[in-house]
């Protein structure tokens, strides 16, 4: 490629970002990520496909007030470049908007093979935004690069909170009667839709196209599966097991291909962020290891429209927390505990909770309870919390309080 194919490229890119920045946006809780690009840095904002990434990005440069180049490198012009064509890119860059241009933003820059080496360079005077959605991105070369000097956060789709402001509910905080039942009504509907925003816009089949692009250009193509079909199996019957154990061997019969081809493909999905494996807790790391893993799905739109079984209550309740928890704690230290006689949904290490998800509407079962106590015994939590869906008290056992929360004010205020 040489230059002035990069820089018809960069100035037709320019033109839809000017477009983009003149809209409105859902405001992201996503903290003070801003604070990452006060120094020369790179910021990676990773997730899944269609979650906001690039909007997250724009959002950002449009708050600081600053002059930004833009490159999205999941255009079609772009697709087989080289590293020796991004020597071209960056100089049609500066041509286009101007040499004194300190940030800089790339999206899914990793489709670009060596990208790693050519970010690391522009760091020392640039402050960049990377996004990507291969998990594994930091993990080569740039990490070897940067070491110590990139930051990096995990974005989902909508949250329920960021759900409820897409759909200008502005209840964050529910007291009356009318409010909260206004919430409850929302939850029901984003329980089912889920919270990618271009679904929302344009429709819940929509979900299935992110579904497919997903499968294919961030597994299939990445990994050079040839296997389609069987992969395709597989894929939705591992979706058909959220908020449940799973044994990766096994699946490996069902869909007659061995047990290192499951592996890979598994690998695929979670890294690409489709799918996330919580371990169960041990106190030996090679428990951790050989313990089957729970499966949770990134979004529950995806439960509804691909999961092959009858839609579970109880366990797309618990598939949200499970999100919520992953988003809140950028995937660190969460697990779920189980005993002989016993099991809790989740112990969040980070935070001290021990979690337990229950459809209950009127009453919570003694084995839930019970269930925390035992596990108790193995991590002291500091705090006890029952999830309900509409179930709201305190209660004390062995002198230690246990709460329930009902899930539209867990989704909320916890």
């Amino acid at each position: 490629m040489n230059v002035e194919e990069a820089k018809r490229i960069v100035a037709d890119q320019k033109e839809l970002v000017e477009e983009k920045l003149s809209q409105n946006y859902i405001k992201r809780d996503v903290g003070d990520v801003e604070r990452f690009l006060r120094i020369p840095n790179v910021l990676a904002i990773l997730g899944v496909r269609r979650s906001g990434k690039s909007t997250l990005s724009l959002m950002l440069m449009k708050e600081l007030k600053v002059k930004f180049a833009y490159l999205n490198f999941d255009d079609e012009s772009l697709f087989g470049i080289t590293t020796e064509d991004l020597r071209n890119i960056e100089q049609a860059i500066y041509e286009v908007y101007g040499n004194d241009v300190i940030y800089l933003v790339f999206d899914e820059i990793h489709n670009v093979k060596g990208w790693e080496l050519f970010i690391s360079r522009l760091r020392e005077s640039k402050r960049i935004i990377i996004t990507g959605s291969n998990s594994k991105m930091l993990s080569g070369e740039l990490a070897t690069a940067l070491t110590g000097r990139h930051s990096d956060i995990v974005l989902f789709p909508f949250s329920f909170r960021e759900y409820l402001r897409f759909r200008n509910i502005n209840v964050e905080n529910p007291i009356s009667t009318r409010d909260v039942v206004t919430v409850k009504v929302a939850l029901e509907k984003y329980l089912e839709e889920g919270g990618f925003p271009e679904a929302l816009i344009i429709g819940k089949d929509q979900v299935d196209v992110i579904y497919n692009d997903i499968l294919f250009k961030d597994v299939v193509f990445r990994y050079k599966i040839r296997e389609m079909g069987k992969f395709k199996e597989f894929s939705r019957s591992i979706i058909s097991y959220y908020s449940s154990e799973v044994s990766l061997s096994k699946l490996a019969k069902v869909v007659n291909v061995d047990k290192k081809t499951i592996d890979l493909w598994a690998f695929g999905l979670e890294n690409s962020y489709l799918i996330y494996f919580i371990p169960r807790y041990g106190e030996k790391l090679k428990e951790r290891l050989t313990f089957n893993k729970k499966v949770y799905v990134v979004d529950p739109g995806v439960v509804s429209r691909i999961a092959l079984r009858a839609r579970d209550k109880g366990r797309v309740i618990e598939n949200v927390v499970a999100i919520k928890l992953l988003r809140e704690n950028q995937l660190k230290g969460l697990y779920y505990i189980k005993g002989k006689d016993f099991e809790v949904d989740f112990y969040d290490e980070l935070n001290s909770r021990l979690i337990q998800v229950t459809y209950a509407v009127d009453k919570v079962e003694e084995r839930e309870i019970k269930g925390l106590m035992k596990a108790n015994e193995l991590v002291k939590a500091r705090e006890l919390i029952v999830v309900t869906y509409d179930i709201e008290g305190k209660e004390e056992r062995e002198g230690k309080e246990i709460k329930f929360i009902p899930l539209y004010k867990f989704l909320l205020k916890y």
